[in-house]
C-alpha cells in the first residue's frame, strides 16, 4: 500500500476526524448528562470514542510490526505529539491549581470568609490520599523498573512489573472511589467541592485512562511484540504515567496539605 509522507499519519485513515467529534460529542454528553441526567448521547459518544479509538490502535499495530512504516521521522512525530499533549495537560492543570489557591486566598463571604468553608470536612492528608501517594509513587518506581528490565532484554521481570504497575494503578482508582463514596460533600455544595471534584476527577480518569495504556503495552509485553528498537508506543504510556504521577503530587500538596 502507497505511503503518501513519512509523518504520523502513513496512510489516509478516517479515525481521526472520527476521533475528534467523538470527543467534542463525548464532552457534550457529559453535559447534557449533568444538565439533565438524560445518558444516551454521552453512551453514544463513549462507545464511538472506544470503537474509533480500537481502529486507530488497530491500524498504527499493523503499520508497524506488520508493514514496516513506522520509520524514524514516524516515531519522532509520535514522541512529538505526545511531548505536545502532556504539555497541553500540563495547563489544565495549572488552571485547575489556579483556580484552587485563587479561591482559598480569597474565601468568599457566603463560605464564611474560610477554607474550606463552614459544614466541609476536609479529607485528613495522612489516611487515604497519602495511601494514594505511596501507591502511585510504587507505580512510577514498577513502570521504571519494567523499562530498564526491557532494554536489558528481561522480559519476564518487565512483564511482572508492568502487570504490578498496572495493579497499582487500578487500586489507586479503587481508593480514590472509596475516597468519594465516604466524602462528606458533594460537587454541588460549594466552590470547594466544586474544585475539588474537579480536579481529582480529572486526575483519576487519566489514572484509569494510563492504566488502559499500560495493560495494552502489557499484551503486547506477553506477545513480545515490544522491543529496545520497537517501544515508541511503551515509552509515551510511560511519559503519560510519570507525568500523572507529577500531577496527583501536587494535588496532594495543595488539595490536600495547603490550607487545612
Amino acid at each position: 500500500m502507497k505511503k503518501f509522507n513519512p509523518f504520523h499519519l502513513v496512510e489516509v485513515s478516517p479515525w481521526p476526524i472520527l476521533t475528534s467529534f467523538s470527543f467534542l460529542g463525548f464532552a457534550l454528553g457529559v453535559v447534557i448528562m449533568v444538565r439533565s441526567f438524560y445518558p444516551a448521547p454521552f453512551l453514544f459518544s463513549l462507545l464511538l470514542l472506544l470503537y474509533s479509538s480500537f481502529l486507530w490502535g488497530r491500524d498504527m499495530h499493523r503499520e508497524g510490526c506488520y508493514e514496516g512504516s513506522h520509520n524514524f521521522e514516524v516515531m519522532t512525530g509520535f514522541k512529538v505529539g505526545m511531548v505536545l499533549f502532556i504539555l497541553s495537560e500540563c495547563f489544565f492543570f495549572l488552571g485547575v491549581f489556579w483556580a484552587y489557591l485563587h479561591l482559598a486566598e480569597s474565601p468568599a463571604v457566603e463560605l464564611g470568609g474560610i477554607w474550606p468553608p463552614l459544614g466541609v470536612e476536609a479529607f485528613d492528608p495522612k489516611g487515604i490520599p497519602f495511601l494514594n501517594t505511596i501507591l502511585l509513587v510504587s507505580s512510577g518506581v514498577s513502570v521504571t523498573w519494567t523499562h530498564h528490565a526491557m532494554e536489558l532484554g528481561d522480559y519476564t521481570s518487565s512483564v511482572f512489573s508492568l502487570f504490578l504497575t498496572v495493579l497499582l494503578g487500578l487500586t489507586f482508582t479503587s481508593f480514590q472511589l472509596l475516597e468519594y463514596y465516604v466524602a462528606g460533600f458533594t460537587f454541588s455544595c460549594s466552590s470547594y467541592s466544586s474544585v475539588y471534584f474537579l480536579g481529582t476527577g480529572f486526575h483519576g480518569l487519566h489514572v484509569l485512562i494510563g492504566s488502559v495504556l499500560l495493560l495494552i503495552c502489557l499484551v503486547r509485553f506477553s506477545f513480545m511484540v515490544v522491543s529496545p528498537n520497537h517501544s515508541v508506543g511503551f515509552e509515551c504510556s510511560v511519559w503519560y504515567w510519570h507525568f500523572v504521577d507529577i500531577v496527583w503530587f501536587c494535588l496532594y500538596l495543595i488539595f490536600y496539605w495547603w490550607g487545612i
